[in-house]
């Protein structure tokens, strides 16, 4: 017979105390419910574990034998639960999360920077890519929570986190850059950088120059963000740009609000499943309402 955990802790606890009734009150234990675990224990190792005496006469060789094994089986034992616990609770474990370049926000940032703060257990893997790319990991299992535009496949689960402005971004020494806000018209004939691959952005900043009759050549020729920054500072033309990034643009650049204004982007918070993984459960509880 495979001794039991519980009979484990009740010998511990008798060994530690030197008093059955002493340690029965430790383990909320009534008295005959621990002396029972004692001897099932003994019978399932077919030792006696303990000096029998009027009084309690310690461990017997047996019993020294097993407390070390006993201590190192109750403390990995309880080291199994306490992980598991922390793990379904989300106050341990990895969080692999996707985000699309404009979703990468001071905001969205300071909050992941508090979920490893106040949860020191939890290690955060971020990956940036195109809205496709990460719903396709997402759907793979090679994600556990994505921060994009409302999903396309609509299997996926997805929460509003904020919403964003798109602006224009320019040259710092662009003759535009002096205006507090660009006017659609003034874009008329320049080119607009746009990422190659990417269907989605820019479409938004076309069919508004469309609806005005501002004319527009797209250059779908960045093949990232980096390269799209670079593109505008070399002079190839204008690109979009999320407003709640200007702060963090390279230098040489700057993002200008447009008038009449783009459709706003909502930003979600995408995971497969009703629920979503434990660690990114406790990131959108912990951020709570949605923020800007």
């Amino acid at each position: 017979m495979t001794p039991e955990l519980r009979w484990l802790r009740s010998f511990l606890a008798v060994a530690e105390e030197q008093h059955f009734s002493r340690a029965a009150r430790r383990l909320n234990l009534a008295q005959p419910a621990l002396t029972a675990h004692i001897q099932q224990l003994e019978a399932a190792l077919g030792a006696t574990l303990f000096e029998r005496t009027n009084r309690m006469g310690g461990l017997t060789p047996a019993g020294r034998a097993l407390l070390p094994e006993a201590v190192a089986i109750v403390n990995r034992a309880e080291g199994l639960e306490r992980k598991v616990r922390e793990v379904a609770h989300g106050e341990t474990g990895l969080l692999r999360l996707g985000v699309i370049p404009p979703a990468a926000t001071s905001a969205a940032a300071f909050s992941l920077r508090r979920l490893t703060s106040e949860l020191p257990g939890v290690e955060v893997q971020v990956q940036q890519g195109y809205q496709d790319r990460l719903e396709h990991l997402l759907l793979d299992g090679d994600l556990d929570l994505m921060i994009g535009r409302p999903p396309e496949n609509k299997s996926l689960a997805h929460r509003r986190l904020f919403v964003e402005q798109q602006g224009v971004l320019l040259r710092v020494d662009d003759e535009l850059a002096k205006n507090e806000v660009i006017l659609l018209r003034q874009l008329g004939g320049l080119r607009l950088v746009l990422l190659r691959g990417n269907p989605h952005f820019g479409q938004n900043f076309l069919e508004l120059a469309a609806k005005h009759g501002v004319p527009l050549t797209a250059l779908h020729a960045a093949e990232d963000f980096p390269s799209l920054h670079w593109m505008v500072r070399a002079g190839f033309g204008v690109a979009p740009c999320s407003l709640l990034l200007a702060d963090a643009l390279p230098g040489g650049l700057v993002a200008k609000p447009l008038r009449p204004s783009l459709p706003k982007l909502e930003i979600h918070a995408l995971w497969r499943g009703h629920v979503p993984p434990p660690p990114a459960a406790r990131w959108l509880k912990m951020i709570g309402e949605p923020f800007a």
